[in-house]
């Protein structure tokens, strides 16, 4: 086994060209796995079968190491028994029978309605700047879209009555996602602001957020954008456009919306996407439980 670690070692470093952290992490990984298996006195490759390496990940689990340190070390096992498959050493790889540890996932952190409204006040109406970031802050929170979402857009995705964007999601796949109330007026004013730069048209059209001199807003830009918002809101600092979309899902929920049409309005190819915010909206009703009824704290409130 020492010798098929190290060949593989060699592997990533010479035919993969893979970075010296790369090769530093592998390494460690499999020698903890050596170590385990010289305590069974498995030496021979052919030797390892599925059950010793789900014994591994087993007392893994109980010196408390989390699953998702687990699942990498997993991944690593994975390629050096596929690298000896390839190099004619074994005949299968035994770690195709083990299943990668499930990596729970964290549950977003939504906004409150206050903090919302004071982000969404930070733009100055008076200033061209000011009604554009308007209009990106609003799209952001009013439609969940993403970032490459909302730099993707272009003058032609937004319909005459301006009532509806078409936003083109990952996968190249495309979606019609209303824009109502305050995000509608705000896209309104930025449209008909006669001192908007006059946009230079791209590949992807004519872009409908740009630079003061009329170049599309990349990714990047639209993060700085929001990021300085939420330095002047006094938001914390991890809040991201990413945080105002889950904001939007979870508050579509709390007031009611069903899990099948966030599904629609967030482009989830998958409604397991989309049931994390029902974990969501279940904490916020025990929070409101426990806030309101007087049996909450087992006695009198």
């Amino acid at each position: 086994m020492e010798r098929a670690v190290a060949d593989f070692c060699t592997y990533l470093e010479r035919g993969r060209r893979a970075s010296p952290h790369t090769v530093r992490a592998y390494a460690t990984d499999l020698r903890q796995l050596l170590a385990h298996l010289d305590g069974g006195g498995v030496a021979d490759p052919a030797a390892v079968t599925h059950r010793h390496l789900r014994a591994f990940l087993a007392t893994l689990a109980e010196a408390g190491v989390g699953p998702r340190s687990r699942a990498r070390k997993l991944a690593a096992i994975r390629s050096l028994f596929r690298f000896l498959v390839r190099e004619g050493r074994l005949e299968a790889n035994p770690a195709r029978l083990v299943n990668t540890p499930r990596v729970p996932k964290p549950l977003p952190r939504a906004l409150t309605i206050d903090d919302v409204l004071r982000l969404l006040a930070v733009p100055d109406p008076a200033t061209v700047k000011g009604r554009r970031d308007s209009a990106i802050l609003e799209l952001f929170y009013g439609c969940g879209l993403r970032i490459s979402e909302v730099s993707r857009l272009s003058e032609a995705d937004i319909s005459d009555r301006r009532g509806w964007v078409t936003v083109h999601g990952k996968g190249g796949k495309v979606r019609r996602t209303p824009v109502v109330g305050t995000a509608r007026a705000a896209l309104a004013r930025y449209l008909d602001d006669p001192e908007r730069p006059v946009p230079v048209a791209d590949d992807h059209g004519t872009p409908l957020f740009t630079t003061a001199a009329g170049d599309r807003l990349t990714a990047r830009r639209l993060h700085q954008v929001v990021k300085e918002a939420v330095r002047i809101a006094g938001l914390p600092a991890a809040t991201s456009a990413h945080a105002l979309r889950h904001t939007y899902a979870t508050h579509l929920l709390e007031g009611g919306a069903d899990l099948r049409s966030i599904q629609e309005l967030l482009g989830h190819a998958s409604l397991s996407t989309t049931q994390q915010y029902a974990h969501v909206d279940l904490r916020h009703l025990l929070e409101q439980y426990d806030r309101a009824h007087p049996r909450a704290h087992g006695g009198d409130k």
